[in-house]
């Protein structure tokens, strides 16, 4: 067995529901959580905005919220979507999603393990009131089970693996002390030539990559928390003291002058 993979803890399930009878055009956010929501729609459709960026929702798909990120939900008009979702937590749930390329920008889980994936969904909403000797075992078996169906439809023959990976690491871990040496270590390539495949997939460096991120991150918070701007700066991984220049580089604005943007 991978070592990489066996976690200190096992994940932890904290509660598993179902999205049934929602509202024609319901909404619901933008709410930034702590934990990873992994969600499945069954029936009808919707959509999913994650960090400003819209991702339309049909039957069949599942896919998975960040901690971090800034979610709205949304219903159809004509077909509001039905299906499950759980709330997990867990360092081992964020190695298994940045192994397999699943980040704030690509959300999805390949198709062709949605099946087996909405199969251990199902089996946690139906036992979701055991409580047994042994439920908490098989709730956490069923939740090991999805980790492994996506590990195992890993492309380890496709190139860009090692850049998915990387980015799944700036998102999962951008406001650490995270920097282009220690991400081309954890996706196990030589720093100069991650830096170039980084780009040629990208278009950006990995560092303008992880600055831009840190920036949007920085944004969202100050947006829905009233929060100072050095703490939010510290927050998000960036260095209080050098932050004002970076950000105005960045924008063509000041922290100060973004903030004030949003009380007009």
């Amino acid at each position: 067995m991978n070592k990489h993979f066996l976690p200190e803890s096992a994940p932890l399930l904290l509660r598993i529901d179902a999205d049934k009878n929602l509202a024609p055009g319901a909404t619901f956010g933008p709410v930034i959580r702590s934990v990873y929501i992994f969600e499945c729609c069954h029936s009808g459709y919707g959509s999913v905005i994650i960090n400003s960026k819209e991702f339309p929702i049909s039957p069949g798909d599942f896919y998975v919220l960040l901690p971090g990120d800034t979610v709205t939900h949304t219903a159809s008009e004509t077909e509001p979507r039905c299906g499950y979702w759980c709330a997990l937590d867990g360092l081992c749930v964020g190695e298994v999603l940045t192994s397999c390329g699943i980040s704030s920008s690509n959300p999805f889980a390949p198709k062709d393990v949605c099946p087996a994936l909405f199969g251990c969904m199902e089996s946690l909403y139906k036992m979701r009131n055991e409580t047994d000797t042994g439920s908490e075992c098989r709730r956490t078996g069923f939740i090991y089970t999805m980790l492994g169906e996506l590990l195992r439809h890993v492309q380890k023959n496709d190139s860009h693996v090692p850049i998915r990976r990387a980015i799944g690491i700036m998102e999962t871990h951008y406001n650490t002390d995270l920097n282009v040496q220690n991400i081309a270590d954890s996706v196990g390539l030589e720093r100069s030539y991650f830096s170039t495949l980084f780009k040629n997939a990208t278009g950006l460096t990995p560092h303008s990559y992880l600055t831009k991120l840190r920036i949007q991150r920085f944004c969202a918070l100050v947006k829905n928390e009233d929060i100072p701007i050095s703490l939010a700066a510290e927050y998000v991984g960036l260095d209080p003291q050098n932050f004002a220049r970076i950000f105005k580089r960045e924008t063509g604005k000041t922290p100060y002058e973004y903030k004030q943007t949003l009380t007009l």
